[in-house]
């Protein structure tokens, strides 16, 4: 629920694991971490307790972000999201840079280069795993239905072919 109302700083995100997809609604500057949180509260709120046979985390630490390597095609493939963690010395380096050196992205949607509607994927970190835990590994269970999925192919070859045989 949106305690404020919209502005155009705010976006919408599309979350995605497997075939499900949630929006979220969220200010551009916020914190990845926030957002973590706001997306796990949103599932809780469904009553929903896993998703595709992943049990949902105890807190938002639990969840681990990626976002497309080619945003025009999502098909190729998904990248760890990196959050960086501002210590100290770095604090100067990295509001300087914007970055810090060996993440992906900033901490927040405006820092990190996404726009409104963009796609990102998450899944669970599993039980037990260290914090060494690779976020770039290729199991990001994500499905982007296509259009020959849910109509058919175009050229009706295929059915033309089933007809004729009955």
């Amino acid at each position: 629920m949106l305690s404020k109302p919209p502005t155009p700083q705010h976006w919408t995100l599309r979350f995605k694991q497997h075939k499900t997809t949630i929006l979220l609604f969220v200010s551009q500057n916020q914190s990845f971490g926030s957002i973590k949180s706001e997306l796990l509260e949103a599932i809780k709120a469904t009553g929903i307790r896993d998703i595709n046979g992943y049990a949902l985390p105890a807190n938002a630490d639990g969840i681990i972000l990626g976002i497309p390597v080619d945003k025009n095609d999502p098909g190729k493939g998904w990248v760890g999201l990196e959050i960086p963690e501002i210590d100290g010395d770095e604090d100067a380096e990295c509001k300087s840079k914007g970055v810090r050196k060996g993440s992906v992205l900033n901490a927040s949607p405006l820092g990190a280069g996404l726009k409104d509607g963009a796609m990102i994927a998450f899944k669970f970190r599993e039980e037990g795993a260290e914090d060494t835990d690779n976020p770039d590994r290729d199991d990001w269970e994500v499905i982007i239905p296509s259009y020959d999925d849910e109509y058919g192919s175009q050229d009706g070859s295929q059915e033309e072919s089933s007809v004729m045989e009955t």
